[in-house]
């Protein structure tokens, strides 16, 4: 049992000095306005990484609705991609798009996070489907 605990929080550090290493990135590519399609990549692995894990500890947690079970199936999907998007061809990062990037999906996991305490989630259902839709317009639009 110590081996497995062991085991588990060398995960977790690995992870932790991951999300420094990718925040340290994006703080970089903000101030200096360039960026790689590399590490634009790792962003967003963690990022589909973390998201993933809330919803599937919402989904263990909490009895779902259909609609809400449908609706958090698809945020995985939804922020699947979208930072490569936010650089240009010669690698110059789209600062407006990449903060609003960040928000939506900031945004999105406020809102998983709600669930747990909400009695009432209607309201956070109809936000998360409109944050989930302008994330896809968003990255649509960054696709031309």
């Amino acid at each position: 049992m110590v081996h497995k605990n062991f085991k588990r929080q060398r995960r977790l550090e690995s992870r932790l000095d991951e999300t420094v290493r990718i925040a340290s990135i994006v703080q970089k590519g903000m101030a200096t306005g360039r960026s790689s399609y590399v590490e634009m990549r790792a962003l967003d692995r963690l990022i589909k990484h973390n998201i993933r894990t809330r919803v599937s500890a919402l989904k263990k947690s909490v009895k779902l609705s259909v609609e809400l079970d449908e609706l958090l199936s698809k945020i995985p999907q939804a922020v699947s991609d979208g930072y490569t998007k936010v650089l240009t061809p010669n690698g110059i990062v789209r600062e407006g798009e990449l903060d609003h990037l960040l928000s939506i999906d900031a945004d999105i996991v406020m809102c998983i996070g709600m669930f747990e305490s909400e009695k009432s989630r209607r309201g956070v259902v109809e936000t998360l489907k409109e944050l989930v839709e302008e994330r896809k317009k968003l990255i649509d639009s960054l696709k031309v």
